[in-house]
């Protein structure tokens, strides 16, 4: 079941004000935000630990009102009733009190305080970098504006996939087929190329997309861990999406393993192979990956022992699926693990199937290993996936929106 925005948790310091005071310039974007909330029937409330003044004179919850009219503004020192930030019962207070579900809320806020609020209530959290920077947690947004153009951009989509499987154990979603030669894709398919292949185009609007989709579709929820696929090179991890799915991880206290997949031998490039005529399949990939026993657990520490296993999902993400050779080779190895996986990918080649391997005999996930043969079980058709034939032109749409954002007037 999607969902889609209807309301914001907004909190007060560095958000609202700095230490009891205004920069008029920064306020004024502040209000623009306000008034882009009320304009798209966005509902906001102001929450906050302790009683605020500006200037040390009137009470905020009266200057904000005469304002910006009427809005919830709740206060745990005024009313005891309401539980104390950052523990879970407060966001759960907020979207009891407003009837919102989870993955119906973003979280506005700039402190570690903020961040925990954000986090023990499983929301979105966005990090207001306006007025200071003082924690490295959650999505950065520079401006009032970044963030009224994240949510307008992302916030408010009717198709969050395009291509679903749902088979037994094989579960992937992409968001848009991929065509640099069919006029209707190539916008944003040429786009999502430069940003996968060489970190041009707009990388944030992808990171945007697909952090979106896995929030709104709910899917974060259903996962303990989160894991990219390499590119073709030796080497682990991915340079456009690793910071973006760490943020999106520590949001849900679910870890990203940057390097539980790694590229232990350069694999030949499909692009290459297909244009000197060589045909690829799954040994290409599963010849040169491995997995990794002891992967980081942050920037510094490592595992001591494999953290995937039986009873654990991993999310398994890659930029461009063609017939799912990538994604299909690391499920392979994950689930030989004993760990479950969903993936998804930003796009699906149009008019390729995806080619389901058969169990692999026994063999060690965490050893390089020389595979013989690649046996298909199962071709999933691209055609009899598609479950939502208006998310390519909804993304088309979202993208130039993106790219040329402004206030509305």
């Amino acid at each position: 079941m999607s969902s889609k925005l209807k309301g914001v948790i907004l909190s007060i310091e560095d958000v609202l004000l700095q230490q009891g005071k205004t920069d008029k310039d920064v306020f004024a974007e502040v209000n623009k935000l306000i008034k882009y909330f009320k304009d798209s029937k966005i509902q906001f409330v102001v929450f906050t630990n302790r009683e605020w003044t500006v200037n040390g004179k009137t009470p905020l919850e009266e200057a904000l009102k005469e304002i910006w009219g009427e809005f919830p503004y709740l206060c745990r020192a005024k009313d005891p009733r309401i539980p104390p930030k950052p523990r879970a019962e407060a966001t759960a207070y907020v979207l009891r009190l407003m009837e919102w579900e989870s993955t119906e809320v973003v979280y506005i806020g700039a402190s570690d305080s903020d961040m925990q609020t954000a986090v023990n209530g499983g929301l979105l959290f966005l990090r207001a970098t306006w007025y200071a920077n003082k924690t490295e947690y959650g999505f950065e947004f520079a401006t009032p504006k970044d963030i009224a153009r994240f949510i307008d951009t992302f916030c408010f989509r009717d198709h969050l996939w395009c291509h679903e499987i749902h088979d037994g154990n094989f579960e992937y979603y992409a968001l848009a087929p991929f065509s640099t030669m069919k006029p209707e894709y190539t916008l944003y398919s040429e786009d999502a190329r430069a940003a996968a292949k060489h970190g041009l185009g707009h990388p944030d609007f992808w990171i945007g997309a697909i952090v979106s989709s896995l929030y709104f579709s709910g899917i974060h929820k259903r996962i303990n861990y989160i894991t990219v696929y390499p590119g073709h090179k030796a080497g682990s991890g991915n340079d456009v999406m690793n910071d973006a799915m760490a943020i999106f991880g520590k949001c849900f206290r679910k870890n990203y393993l940057p390097d539980l997949i790694i590229r232990h031998t350069t694999a030949q490039k499909s692009q290459t192979a297909r244009n000197s005529g060589i045909a690829l399949d799954h040994l290409n990939q599963l010849n040169t990956i491995v997995l990794n026993r002891a992967p980081l657990r942050t920037s510094t520490e490592r595992y001591k022992s494999p953290p995937i296993g039986k009873g654990k999902v991993v999310l398994l993400i890659d930029d461009i699926c063609t017939r799912g050779y990538s994604l299909e080779s690391a499920r392979t190895f994950i689930e030989k693990a004993g760990a479950s996986v969903i993936m998804v990918s930003w796009l699906k080649t149009i008019n390729t199937d995806i080619e389901e391997l058969a169990p692999c005999e026994k063999f060690d996930p965490y050893k390089a290993t020389a595979f013989k043969d690649a046996r298909v079980q199962k071709t999933h058709s691209y055609r009899g996936n598609i479950v939502d034939y208006l998310a390519p032109e909804e993304l088309t749409e979202i993208f130039q929106s993106y790219k040329n954002w402004d206030w509305p007037k």
